[in-house]
């Protein structure tokens, strides 16, 4: 697996801790580590650590707590704790060279790398990462049954990256008040920051900061900096929706609205599976839609039908009070042709009219609504179907 794909997987971690109840343990409690006892500790003597060039591996050679200890090579370290070791290597020097802050010092174990225990955790926990307020500083404990082949649930590459990772944001962040939607990386028709249910549902958000590191390198360092600078001072960035904006900004890509309207496209551009809240089955008399609300920081995919005699589509939706959605209409699936909207004249509100140009415009019919800002707001869709003689209606008075 390439260091690039390893990174963008672990970052926000999708695949590979996906159902997991817990990532990282944050709070004033000092949590003592497995060799100096609590929850976790050691049950049987602790083996020699394996040192290499940037991080410590800590195990024991019996009890369930156990590595699987074949040793192909001779070398007196089970396979299994080397490949831990080689996993962290790879993703410390990978988060140096993008621009990311290295950890902090680690007091506890033999010298000053990030120590990381292989040991038993709950049942779908594969890894867990403790703050600074940890005995010795931020430490990470992986379970001892992660696959090394696997490239997703349960992986142990992904997993390790995506725990040290955690290690590198209480750098910034040494209080532990890291805002958990940005630390895990939510379901489309959820806000982005929802942080409800233990976060469970925050790694679907994994696509979301996958896209920014794509989009420009120096985004999440330049985040991670402001949350940072506001931790300092006193102020705890809470949701650290402010701070993402202004990262956003001072990287020149846009605003997180025009950013997060971009990314909900991209999703559905990817051929992803997307939930779809509602769906709506057009004809040639205007209909409207129930009212709905789209979340901040949330996207919601309607499917559009029509008539397959239909030689075009109109969509309008009107917003009420709160900040103006963004709609985007894409025809022809994923691949397709995106429309251009209208703002209402007056009022508030988007249309967007197409005639189509091959059958497969018809068939697949997709409305995006978006809101990239911290608040949602409620809206409602009206549509009609264009009869087969193909001729858009100058104006239409839609109605339940």
């Amino acid at each position: 697996m390439r260091v690039a794909r390893i990174f963008v997987l672990a970052l926000a971690c999708a695949c590979a801790l996906a159902g997991a109840h817990s990532a990282f343990a944050a709070g004033p409690i000092v949590v003592p580590r497995p060799t100096s006892g609590g929850e976790f500790a050691y049950t049987a003597p602790e083996a020699a650590p394996y040192v290499t060039a940037r991080a410590i591996v800590h195990y024991v050679t019996s009890g369930p707590q156990a590595p699987p200890l074949a040793d192909a090579d001779g070398d007196g370290f089970p396979d299994y704790v080397e490949q831990v070791g080689a996993a962290a290597d790879i993703a410390l020097l990978y988060y140096e060279r993008h621009g990311f802050k290295l950890p902090l010092a680690d007091t506890a174990g033999p010298d000053t790398k990030p120590d990381i225990y292989i040991d038993d955790l709950p049942a779908g926990v594969f890894g867990l990462t403790f703050p600074q307020t940890a005995e010795g500083g931020t430490f990470v404990m992986v379970s001892p049954r992660l696959d090394s082949r696997q490239k997703t649930l349960g992986s142990l590459p992904i997993t390790v990256a995506h725990e040290l990772f955690h290690v590198v944001q209480f750098s910034y962040i040494a209080s532990g008040k890291l805002p958990v939607w940005a630390a895990e990386g939510s379901q489309p028709w959820l806000p982005l920051y929802d942080e409800r249910f233990e976060c469970a549902h925050c790694y679907g958000g994994a696509w979301w900061w996958l896209y920014l590191a794509h989009l420009n390198s120096g985004i999440l360092p330049r985040y991670f900096a402001l949350l940072e600078a506001a931790d300092r001072k006193g102020k705890p960035a809470t949701l650290g929706v402010t701070q993402l904006d202004a990262a956003l900004r001072g990287s020149h890509v846009g605003s997180l609205n025009d950013v997060f309207t971009a990314f909900s496209l991209n999703l559905y551009r990817r051929g992803l599976p997307l939930g779809g809240p509602y769906s709506l089955s057009s004809s040639t008399t205007p209909r409207a839609s129930s009212i709905h609300s789209v979340y901040g920081l949330s996207t919601q995919y309607v499917s559009v039908r029509v008539p397959s005699t239909s030689r075009g589509v109109v969509i309008a939706v009107p917003y009420g009070d709160g900040p103006r959605p963004q709609v985007t209409l894409v025809v022809g699936g994923p691949k397709g042709r995106r429309v251009t909207g209208k703002r209402f004249r007056p009022g508030k509100g988007m249309i967007l009219s197409t005639m189509f140009r091959n059958a497969a415009e018809r068939k697949r019919i997709m409305l995006i609504v978006t809101s990239g800002h911290l608040k949602g707001v409620a809206y409602q869709v009206g549509y009609a179907a264009v009869d087969r003689r193909g001729k858009l209606p100058a104006w239409i008075a839609f109605r339940n």
